[in-house]
């Protein structure tokens, strides 16, 4: 749902079929995320996107990843690395058709697989509590930005993680991240009812 848009909760029980109790606890969890507003009396609306937590969301999952893929370096097996080579064959596949969703999905899975690699899953699950603000960004920006582009970032980590250099890979993965705030810029002009002032 585009940010600002107004939720029902009868709409999203009769869309679901489901009871008002479930619907009810995941738009409370949705509002300790800060992925909606609910003022009493008032209603609920989809929250507009913030970009101090996109920023924040960047920051720690700069300081993390960066080393992550480090360690990855260090740790990975043939196993393991074919893993990672089989998604991103896969996001190559998915970004050629144009798949948004699938993109996505596997965009995440690629980066949760190097926190796995590393046993570093616990620190994944800290990171992806800001996930969902990266995502909202993101899937705004796929509109306009090479997915295509997406897949060669993680081709460039991958090739770093290949020839065991783990500033190469690192490098990459910085320079990975950093497209967020650099297309956060365009968004907010071209979006700017989607963004938090």
């Amino acid at each position: 749902m585009a940010p600002g848009t107004s939720v029902s909760e009868k709409s999203l029980c009769d869309q679901l079929l489901i009871s008002r109790t479930p619907v009810r606890e995941a738009l409370l969890d949705l509002s300790r995320q800060r992925l909606v507003d609910i003022v009493p009396q008032r209603g609920t609306t989809v929250s507009l996107i913030d970009p101090k937590m996109v920023e924040e969301g960047h920051f720690l999952r700069a300081l993390v990843e960066v080393e992550v893929v480090r360690q990855v370096c260090r740790l990975i097996d043939d196993k393991a690395f074919h893993q990672l080579e089989s998604n991103v064959m896969m996001q190559e596949y998915h970004a050629g058709h144009n798949a948004l969703d699938e993109f996505i999905h596997l965009d995440n899975e690629f980066h949760r697989l190097l926190f796995k690699i590393c046993d570093r899953e616990a620190t994944y699950g800290i990171v992806a509590d800001f996930q969902a603000h990266f995502d909202r960004e993101r899937k705004l920006s796929l509109q306009f930005v090479s997915i295509a582009d997406l897949v060669k970032d993680h081709k460039a980590v991958l090739e770093g993680i290949r020839e065991s250099d783990g500033e190469k890979a690192a490098a990459n993965m910085q320079r990975h991240l950093d497209h967020v705030l650099i297309d956060q810029k365009l968004l907010i002009s071209r979006f700017p009812q989607y963004f938090a002032s």
